[in-house]
């Protein structure tokens, strides 16, 4: 009897769907190897990695061909230079063969369970179309980095739990929410797919908001999958180059919010909600303005400036958008959005003057990594 069980066992596994691991990388290395370590000690088996690497000059690309040379099912793809993340997971998933898409970004490293307990969830019920995993701390690992988002009455992020907060299970049931963040987020291929993949628009951040936004309105839900978990070693981005990020946080930070709200959402909500959404950057550019943080304002303004400049193009990928779409705002909104007082809003804002920039507060609270 003991006999047959490899057998059975490998049957088993065979039945398995299989999952294509998409990995961005950008001058993180010692990450990367870590996060492949995680990723080829996980208990489901059948299973492809993808490293997408963004013009690295650390030499990512021939340390993980040495170190890895003997896993055959790794594929890397080396990009002439940093596109962003959501143009180098969109060339990860041309490569891609899986009937799941898993992305994970090259500071994390996966439980050993965290493909055997989510997949499951999602070949037993096909109206889900992407999960988060429990995103924990790495060298905190009792500590959140997410458990998944919602949208607030003026069109910016509200997080179920705040980074930084003790886990003590307040987070550990499955439930909707608005969009599952690229660090730890599994999507089906075929949805992926139907809906237009990333936005290489945003080159970084927000992202995975748009994306989350458009598998709602293509008719599937997202779902916070708590038994699955993943470990963020979270801000290595600012540690490699803090002057870029101070840019990309602001500037795309800014574009890629007011272009996700511009797209998504319903004609009935569009004036409601968007224009109090311009006023409230416009607010935080001057403020920064005036608290003679003149680079970090001049970046916020300009994100607003890219919009209007490029609003004939946002125009048109709204109209795409809006014609596929399978639910209504008024079905939608009661699942996706929270209102919060002014007073959230404003205890945020004052992070800023605390911690001397706006990177403190737009990075943490607002822009999800």
């Amino acid at each position: 009897m003991e006999k047959k069980l490899p057998l059975i066992r490998a049957k088993r596994e065979s039945r398995s769907p299989l999952i294509s691991v998409i990995i961005v990388n950008f001058n993180g290395k010692k990450y990367l190897i870590n996060c492949l370590n995680g990723v080829f000690a996980n208990r489901y088996r059948n299973y492809e990695v993808i490293v997408v690497d963004n013009g690295s000059n650390d030499e990512s690309v021939l340390a993980i061909k040495k170190i890895f040379s003997r896993k055959n099912n790794l594929k890397v793809v080396a990009l002439s230079k940093n596109f962003g993340p959501a143009f180098a997971r969109n060339q990860g998933v041309k490569k891609a063969k899986g009937k799941y898409l898993a992305f994970l970004d090259n500071d994390t490293f996966p439980d050993k369970n965290w493909l055997q307990l989510l997949i499951p969830e999602m070949e037993k019920d096909k109206t889900i179309g992407a999960c988060q995993c429990k995103l924990l701390l790495l060298k905190e690992p009792d500590k959140f980095d997410y458990a998944g988002d919602y949208l607030n009455q003026w069109g910016f992020l509200v997080q179920r739990v705040e980074g930084g907060e003790k886990d003590f299970g307040q987070a550990d049931q499955k439930v909707e929410i608005l969009s599952a963040k690229s660090a730890a987020m599994v999507i089906r291929k075929d949805v992926f797919e139907k809906i237009g993949g990333f936005d290489e628009d945003y080159f970084i951040y927000l992202e995975e908001t748009d994306l989350g936004w458009r598998t709602w309105l293509a008719g599937y839900r997202v779902i916070f999958i708590p038994k699955s978990r993943v470990y963020h070693e979270f801000g290595t981005t600012s540690i490699i180059d803090p002057n870029l990020q101070n840019f990309n946080v602001k500037f795309h930070g800014t574009k890629n919010y007011i272009i996700t709200n511009f797209k998504n959402l319903g004609s009935e909500n569009l004036i409601k909600i968007l224009i109090p959404h311009l006023l409230l950057w416009m607010g935080i550019g001057s403020w920064l303005i005036i608290k003679r943080q003149f680079k970090s304002g001049f970046f916020v303004l300009k994100g607003i400036g890219w919009f209007f400049w490029h609003i004939k193009k946002i125009w048109r990928k709204r109209i795409l958008i809006q014609k596929k779409r399978a639910v209504s705002d008024k079905e939608l909104m009661p699942k996706i959005l929270i209102p919060k007082p002014f007073s959230y809003f404003y205890k945020k804002l004052s992070l800023v003057e605390k911690v001397g920039n706006a990177e403190g507060w737009i990075h943490k609270k607002i822009i999800k990594k």
